[in-house]
């Protein structure tokens, strides 16, 4: 599909056809993402974001579920655990998800040269 004028067309309604067809709602507010329950506590939440997607569910065995459907019907690699996802570096620990972008911040002062530049508390003149 790459290249082809209405490539990015036909990819999302592909992909939407097919979340439809795993019985996956996408969300009235944001198109980019689906949800599906599954009984009283199990739900799996996949955003869409071109061609990637970041998924998860609190079901381990319905993760592997889903991998395999998707490798089935599509061409696709698993990159494991999401580190940096649109400017955000995420941080997966036992303690929690940690987000920043410190990766995004370096490049804006690097690109208006301001890198290396003294820090002040206070941008501006006090009194």
């Amino acid at each position: 599909l790459y290249g082809l004028k209405q490539a990015p067309r036909a990819w999302n309604s592909r992909i939407d056809k097919y979340f439809i067809n795993a019985c996956f709602m996408r969300s009235k507010s944001e198109p980019t993402l689906y949800t599906k329950t599954q009984g009283n506590s199990d739900i799996f939440i996949v955003s869409l974001y071109v061609d990637d997607l970041m998924y998860t569910e609190n079901n381990e065995e319905i993760i592997q579920e889903f991998q395999k459907d998707m490798m089935k019907a599509f061409e696709m690699s698993d990159l494991g655990l999401m580190h940096y996802f649109l400017g955000i570096e995420i941080n997966q620990e036992k303690d929690g998800i940690f987000i920043c972008q410190k990766k995004y911040t370096k490049n804006l002062l690097k690109k208006f040269k301001m890198y290396g530049c003294k820090t002040m508390a206070t941008p501006l003149i006090t009194n």
